[in-house]
């Protein structure tokens, strides 16, 4: 099963004030959009609730709590590996979108990373892991938007 992570980072690594984004950098959601299309999306529980539960995907959502949830496009996992397993007897390709902890548990066993990095530094508790040395990056693009960014691709080597 292929892994790919998708996601938007400051400058400084930043990922997430609290539950927040904080910044609003026009057109660099529609690459998530576009990416997690028809696809499982494999996210922790506070990311999940925070980014809502988008039309044409299905989740996985990881959580300590007692969290249920009764959509039939969710999947609810106490653990990260238990979805994992799960995942690799019903599709072939998981995109993982955060939060800080799910990043950092499967960012040396993913695949691609999606990496949008928006040109600004803010303040915020949630950071995102250093790339691993063994990815290496094949595509970047820059946009120019109302805060501009790269976005880029990375594949493990």
């Amino acid at each position: 099963m292929k892994l790919s992570i998708i996601v938007a980072i400051s400058e400084n690594g930043v990922i997430g004030a609290g539950p927040h984004i904080p910044w609003k950098a026009k057109g660099e959601q529609l690459l998530f959009k576009a990416l997690s299309y028809n696809q499982w999306v494999l996210v922790g529980r506070k990311t999940f609730e925070s980014m809502g539960n988008l039309p044409n995907r299905h989740y996985a959502v990881v959580t300590r709590s007692d969290y249920t949830c009764h959509d039939k496009n969710v999947i609810v996992f106490s653990s990260i590996e238990a979805a994992l397993e799960k995942l690799e007897t019903i599709t072939d390709h998981v995109v993982v979108a955060g939060g800080g902890q799910v990043f950092r548990a499967l960012i040396k066993k993913a695949d691609i990373l999606h990496i949008s990095t928006i040109h600004t530094v803010v303040d915020g508790d949630v950071h995102f892991p250093p790339v691993p040395e063994n990815f290496r990056k094949i595509f970047s693009q820059y946009f120019s938007s109302n805060i501009d960014y790269t976005y880029e691709i990375w594949e493990r080597i």
